[in-house]
């Protein structure tokens, strides 16, 4: 069976829904987790209150559990020094950052003001780069750590929702590139595309619609998943999962067929559609690194100056 004794977790956003889960099935395999959650409702509406964070510290104790609350908002510098160190305090190390904390912002593409999207943004990403970057040094020194940012399907697009789909592309990118950064000092970092009933889901108007996400899709299968991409069992890095109700899977990008054409411009394009978005011959492109190399069978570099160019790319 998969423990985390002996080791902390943060889990932000964990005051009910998807965080809950994420938090209980840590503490249910022995760690010891800052539960953190604002307090602010799913969509940002409420004055902060420390009572969801507490109440799941509750549920975590109750079952035997070690846990702590903490009410800060994520979303700024400070903020994630404030919740590592309150994670430190409490506990002494921190080993696994789950960076679930999230708004829903739904609307047509200009309806709400510069202060809205900012705030969402921040948020939705720039409070989980923050607390990367707090966690970091501490997870290099002991030459251990796992990350689990928490994006969406919602990234793909579904119209209505630009600043939610994002936010939680930016936080495939920022996984994408911590994993190159991480792996060789022993920092894991994967993203997850969850689908599942949880706080967001219950603003959904159709009540058809979050009855099925509820009856199939409950937050603690995406947990029991969620348990293994943070566990020392876990070797892969830099993946998009996506996971709900018992199913798993990878997200990948690929190229379609290339057309490569020296003297290629506006008025040759349409005729090379039909080949460039062919589907049937699609390639995995896994970094920075491999999409520029597609550019060397076209046009070469010496081995020196390639060998010194891949690595930069990979750094970005």
């Amino acid at each position: 069976m998969i423990r985390f004794d002996g080791q902390v977790a943060i889990v932000t956003g964990a005051g009910g829904g998807m965080g809950r889960a994420y938090a209980l099935e840590l503490a249910r395999r022995g760690a010891r987790v800052l539960v953190n959650d604002y307090g602010g409702g799913v969509l940002g509406q409420r004055d902060g209150s420390a009572e969801p964070a507490q109440a799941v510290v509750a549920e975590i104790r109750a079952a035997g559990g070690i846990a702590e609350a903490n009410g800060r908002a994520v979303g700024t510098a400070d903020a994630a020094r404030a919740i590592v160190r309150a994670a430190l305090d409490a506990f002494d190390r921190i080993d696994i950052l789950v960076n679930n904390a999230g708004t829903a912002l739904a609307g047509s593409f200009t309806i709400h003001d510069d202060d809205a999207i900012e705030r969402h943004y921040a948020t939705n990403l720039i409070g989980g780069h923050h607390l990367m970057r707090a966690v970091w040094p501490l997870m290099a020194v002991q030459g251990y750590g796992r990350i689990l940012n928490i994006s969406s399907n919602g990234a793909l697009g579904v119209g209505g929702n630009a600043a939610y789909a994002a936010a939680k592309a930016g936080m495939i990118g920022l996984t994408l590139d911590a994993a190159i950064e991480g792996r060789p000092i022993g920092i894991l970092v994967n993203a997850v595309m969850p689908t599942s009933y949880s706080r967001m889901i219950e603003q959904i108007p159709d009540q058809a619609t979050v009855d099925w996400f509820r009856d199939n899709l409950a937050p603690e299968r995406v947990a029991a998943a969620m348990a293994w991409f943070l566990s020392r069992d876990c070797s892969e890095s830099g993946r998009i999962w996506l996971t709900g109700g018992g199913r798993l899977s990878s997200l990948v990008m690929a190229e379609t067929g290339e057309v490569c054409e020296p003297g290629l411009d506006a008025e040759r394009i349409a005729a090379h559609l039909p080949a460039i978005l062919d589907e049937s011959r699609l390639s995995v492109v896994h970094n920075q690194a491999e999409a520029g190399a597609r550019y060397f069978a076209h046009f070469p570099w010496n081995a020196e100056s390639q060998a010194d160019f891949g690595p930069d790319m990979e750094r970005g």
